[in-house]
């Protein structure tokens, strides 16, 4: 019988290259998708999100499974919204070897620049049933004054 170790998730060429796109991309959109920190490479795992928009609001949704919302941690700063929390290992029978692990623990963080027309102050943030949801509501833009030259 071969026993098959643990392996770590360790960055492939083709994590590489996901985040030269998401890099490129980050350019191209009045809003950007980082899952960099400061320059740090990306850590073991990053929940994936959508980010939606209508007419009265931004929408980010991010699916972040066997967590409790205590452990998940939403800032917004000049312009940006971050989240980031850790997910801890369940328990392991220490008599079992993975012969596959596709579930990632460790810590997380994900960074989103908004537009500059939001309603900063009444941001919302829910989680349930493991999607963390946030609503950034749109604030009105200011539309330039006319001054009439005599």
């Amino acid at each position: 019988m071969k026993v098959v170790k643990k392996r770590t998730h360790e960055p492939g060429s083709i994590d590489l290259l996901r985040r030269e796109m998401d890099q490129f991309f980050d350019d191209l959109v009045p809003f950007s998708w980082t899952r960099e920190k400061g320059g740090r490479a990306l850590s073991a795992w990053s929940p994936n999100a959508d980010m939606t928009e209508d007419e009265k609001e931004y929408m980010i949704r991010m699916d972040i499974p066997g967590m409790k919302k205590d452990d998940i941690n939403v800032n917004f700063q000049d312009g940006r919204i971050t989240i980031s929390g850790e997910r801890k290992e369940e328990e392991k029978e220490e008599k079992k070897d993975f012969v596959r692990q596709e579930r990632y623990y460790g810590s997380f963080y994900r960074s989103f620049t908004l537009p500059e027309n939001v309603k900063e102050d009444e941001i919302e943030a829910r989680f349930k049933n493991g999607v963390l949801e946030l609503v950034i509501p749109k604030a009105e833009v200011v539309k330039p004054k006319s001054i009439k030259v005599n």
